[in-house]
This record gives C-alpha cells, sequence and structure tokens, in this order.
C-alpha cells in the first residue's frame, strides 16, 4: 500500500492512529521528544506521500491533514509514520545545552578510557528509558566479546558527547554509518563491564 521509501535523512515524527469521525481526521501518536514538531501548516514526507498538517489538536492528540477529507481516506493511513528531516529538526526544534537529537548520536563511536567499544548502530526508549544499540568493535570480537551490547543513555554510563572533528581522542577508524555530517564520540563509563558481561 505504501509505495515511497524512507530515506536516509528522514527523522520519525508521529505515527497515525485510527481515523475518527467523517470529514479524515484522525489520532495521533507523537515518536519525538518535541511536540513542537507538529504545527499547522507543516508537510510531513510518509511512504504514503507527503501530507499538510491542516489542524492539531494537542491535548486531543487529533489532527487532520489537508489530502484526507473523508473517512475512508482516512483509513488508508491509519499506522502511517510521519517524517521530517535532519535539517528542518534541527530548525524547528532548539535543544538545550548538552542535549542531542538521535541521529546525531547514531554513528558514534563510544569510547572508554581511551579504548573504542564500538558504534552506535540504532537508540530505542524502553519504559521511559533511552538505549544505545553498540556495535562491538571489530578488535573487541576478535578477542570472543559479543558482536552487540546496550547502554542505558544516563548520566551512569554517558560521561559526554565530543564533535569528532573537535575531539583530542583520535579514532583508529572511520565508520561510514553515522548518519550525522558531524560524527560524535560518545565518553562513557562502566560500559566495558556491560559488554563483558552481555
Amino acid at each position: 500500500m505504501f509505495g515511497k521509501s524512507v530515506q536516509k535523512d528522514w527523522v520519525s515524527v508521529a505515527k497515525i492512529g485510527r481515523s475518527i469521525g467523517f470529514k479524515g481526521e484522525v489520532f495521533l501518536h507523537l515518536l519525538s521528544d518535541f511536540p513542537e514538531s507538529l504545527q499547522s501548516g507543516n508537510v510531513y514526507l510518509s511512504q504514503f506521500g507527503n501530507l499538510t498538517l491542516e489542524s492539531y489538536q494537542a491535548k486531543r492528540s487529533i489532527a487532520k491533514f489537508t489530502e484526507i477529507d473523508s473517512k475512508e481516506a482516512a483509513k488508508q493511513i491509519v499506522n502511517l509514520v510521519l517524517y521530517t528531516t535532519q535539517e528542518q529538526c534541527k530548525q524547528q526544534c532548539k535543544l538545550k545545552e548538552n542535549e542531542f537529537f538521535w541521529f546525531e548520536l547514531v554513528g558514534g563511536e563510544i569510547v572508554e578510557n581511551g579504548e573504542i567499544l564500538g558504534i552506535v548502530s540504532e537508540i530505542e526508549r524502553f519504559c521511559g528509558q533511552d538505549y544505545l544499540f553498540v556495535k562491538t568493535d571489530f578488535a573487541l570480537i576478535a578477542q570472543n566479546f559479543p558482536k552487540n551490547f546496550l547502554i542505558p543513555y544516563n548520566a551512569r554510563y554517558i560521561l559526554g558527547v565530543e564533535s569528532k572533528k573537535d575531539s583530542t581522542i583520535h579514532s583508529k577508524k572511520e565508520y561510514k554509518k553515522s548518519t550525522s555530517t558531524d560524527p560524535k564520540i560518545i565518553c562513557t563509563q562502566f560500559c566495558k563491564e556491560i559488554l563483558e558481561n552481555s
């Protein structure tokens, strides 16, 4: 049903829920930490095609799209994910100091005491906690460490995030999986123990 493929620089904003009413309204489930990314007049990318947000009631999570004008049409877009681009996300959503977008961290190197433990392959949220999925560095895999491990993204484990180009830590490898134009180095503690016990 959905023909368009998701592009590398797309960032998920919301998922469309069930249709309500007869004019094409739908429930929206926010997938972003930034409610301000849902604004009337914004055009969102999707596998269905572009959708323009005509109106959005944040308290009730009800949305109406310009292109959808009936209950039948609304049923066709149920479970569809709405996206914006990384560039639009940066323009509309303002971060506080030491905050990062997920797409800036994917591809980042996990470094502990000068040792590269791996690269962040994706980020997921479980029960209100963000977790970094880490693909273990090849040198550690050769020492029989697991190929992947999880790190909770919180102050106990994450000491700081640096821009790779500004970092004093010199990487042995360049990873091509980074989705960011400014790859990051994520400095950690206690994560080697997580890897050893994974």
